[in-house]
């Protein structure tokens, strides 16, 4: 059975074959901005959905050895959740093409490398994240770390914290390669995750959530 680390670096394999896939894409592509953006707006939801469908199936994999090492009665057989996100993704390429239509700092390439290495690993995030909550046995999930990540994501993933909130959302950020495991109460029932992480967590902070969350990271990370 994988380990969580080696099932994270088997997801970075993964989107960094569609990172690969879809920056070649680009490069070939000729033509007007137009017809080059009209191209990936036709083809990087498709790819997208080809390896998100991989990055799923991966963690639903993932979930069910989990499950098993920890022993945890009954059966459960976890299904993948893939989320139509085609609308947001569209606009994240069309996001992604600018550089074509303007001078910028920043190449379509590694744009659209942001773009589809975020997509294709929420299907792993979302099938672990989702199938925790409707199985009973599951008590919560913990992230993944490389250990040398950023500040916010050694926080988020500091002391094994087990995130047991249903509202608890999997922080991400451009090239995060976190990932989730699912925890069970029959013998890690884990340390819930503290006050500042589930901070860390929300979609939206005000702004004096966010001062309070940046001074505890650059004092303690």
């Amino acid at each position: 059975m994988p380990t969580p680390s080696e099932s994270r670096r088997a997801l970075q394999l993964v989107t960094g074959e569609a990172v690969s896939t879809a920056g070649a894409l680009a490069v070939q592509l000729n033509g007007s901005p137009e017809l080059r953006r009209a191209a990936l707006l036709e083809t990087v939801p498709d790819l997208i959905g080809y390896y998100a469908d991989g990055s799923a199936a991966l963690a639903a994999d993932f979930y069910e050895e989990q499950r098993e090492l920890a022993g945890a009665p009954g059966g459960f057989t976890p299904e993948l959740v893939l989320v139509d996100r085609t609308v947001k993704i569209r606009r994240a390429v069309a996001w992604a093409s600018e550089p074509w239509f303007q001078e910028l700092d920043v190449s379509v390439e590694s744009r659209l490398a942001e773009v589809v290495q975020l997509e294709v690993a929420r299907g792993y995030r979302d099938t672990i994240t989702s199938n925790q909550r409707q199985d009973p046995e599951a008590v919560g999930w913990r992230r993944i770390t490389s250990g040398t990540g950023c500040k916010m994501c050694r926080m988020l993933a500091d002391r094994g914290a087990v995130y047991k909130a249903d509202t608890a959302r999997f922080a991400t950020h451009p090239a995060c390669s976190c990932t989730a495991q699912p925890v069970f109460g029959v013998n890690d029932a884990g340390v819930e995750a503290s006050a500042f992480q589930y901070l860390a967590s929300r979609r939206s902070r005000t702004p004096e959530q966010r001062a309070s969350l940046r001074d505890y990271l650059n004092s303690y990370y």
